[in-house]
């Protein structure tokens, strides 16, 4: 009889089990690229929004800083639009709350 263990042992088995194995490499590298590219995103816009609080309210507390770098990508480009009515770093922390 023909059972679980003889299949494994076919070539066909085989070839297949390592075309699977070959595709699931490529698919986990790939999503960890996309995740990649989605960080660096979320981290560049995130010093580019600081780099521009910066020069419009003076120096910004660190935990402002990390607040913001903890914000995600739709909310770091909503912040990009709202800093330019920006007047005082209350106008900031009113913004985070209200948006975080």
């Amino acid at each position: 009889m023909f059972n679980l263990s003889d299949l494994k042992q076919t070539r066909v088995y085989q070839e297949a089990l390592a075309e699977g194995q070959e595709q699931g490499i490529q698919q986990g590298i790939q999503q960890g690229i996309g995740r990649g590219i989605v960080i660096g995103k979320q981290q560049g816009e995130a010093e580019l929004i600081l780099r521009l609080l910066n020069r419009r309210l003076g120096g910004l507390s660190p935990s402002l800083g990390e607040s913001i770098r903890s914000l995600s990508i739709e909310q770091l480009e909503n912040l990009a639009e709202a800093l330019l009515d920006f007047n005082s770093e209350e106008d900031l922390r009113i913004w985070l709350r209200d948006n975080s």
